[in-house]
């Protein structure tokens, strides 16, 4: 469907910084309300962590959320991101947890530190990849997992369509993320640095929308570049209109990738 596809003419380091600014902690609110089979993603993404991982390093984490699923007594969890207000909202539900503002590309940590390293949309938002995943496979030691989760608009089915079209017609865009240049998959991508794929697996998850609120929830957690105001609040009165007839349910199909080093 093209649902997420790149626009050059974004300054996607002015807006993201701007988003995530003005949204603390809508992405995390929204994919903790999305579901399979009683599962957050969150959840999906940190079962790819061995109990036996006593160093984690969560990249682009946010608000926290992966960081929390994460810990446990005797395991040290780092969570990286480059928004200074999303980390404040980090450290303030998690007061015990480890937070560093740096860079993805160029992270504060020591060769080889890391016995896992996992990232919730990460891969989507960061470039250029390859760069980002040599810098994963430098801190992370030998036999380390990476994980890693994204969207997977690929796995879309026919009977998924009318229900994202409808409001997306009115928005008259779509939501996407940056892409700078054309990337090799992530199996390439991390074979290359010797880390190999173990696990390449997709979910259906579902947002259902029952009212305003949630229908303003999703449109405040996903990037729309250049689109008006009017626009996003005319996505919101269609979705809540539908939904006065009967709930909405939204289709996010999301991607787990698993490598081991």
């Amino acid at each position: 469907m093209g649902m997420f596809s790149g626009r050059e003419t974004v300054d996607w380091h002015e807006y993201l910084a701007q988003f995530h600014r003005e949204h603390v902690g809508a992405i995390e609110e929204l994919l903790q309300r999305i579901e399979s089979g009683g599962r957050t993603p969150y959840a999906w993404l940190s079962r790819a962590v061995s109990e036996s991982s006593r160093t984690v390093l969560d990249l682009a984490c946010g608000t926290g959320a992966v960081a929390r699923e994460l810990a446990r007594p005797g395991r040290t969890v780092i969570g990286v991101d480059m928004s200074a207000h999303e980390l404040a909202e980090a450290r303030r539900r998690s007061p015990e947890g480890t937070f560093l503002r740096a860079d993805a590309r160029h992270l504060p940590l020591r060769d080889a530190s890391m016995q896992a390293v996992v990232s919730s949309f990460g891969f989507a938002v960061v470039r250029p990849m390859p760069q980002l995943a040599k810098e994963v496979d430098r801190v992370l030691a030998p036999g380390g997992v990476v994980a890693i989760i994204s969207p997977s608009w690929q796995s879309l089915r026919l009977h998924d369509i009318p229900a994202i079209s409808k409001f997306l017609s009115v928005l008259h865009d779509t939501p996407h993320f940056p892409r700078r240049a054309p990337s090799p998959g992530l199996p390439h991508l991390f074979a290359a640095h010797g880390i190999r794929k173990v696990e390449d697996a997709r979910e259906r998850y579902t947002y259902t929308v029952r009212n305003r609120e949630d229908a303003e929830r999703l449109l405040e957690a996903i990037y729309l570049p250049g689109v008006a105001a009017s626009r996003i609040s005319a996505a919101i009165d269609s979705l809540t209109q539908s939904a006065h007839r009967r709930p909405v349910r939204i289709t996010v199909p999301m991607r787990r990738f698993v490598g081991i080093k």
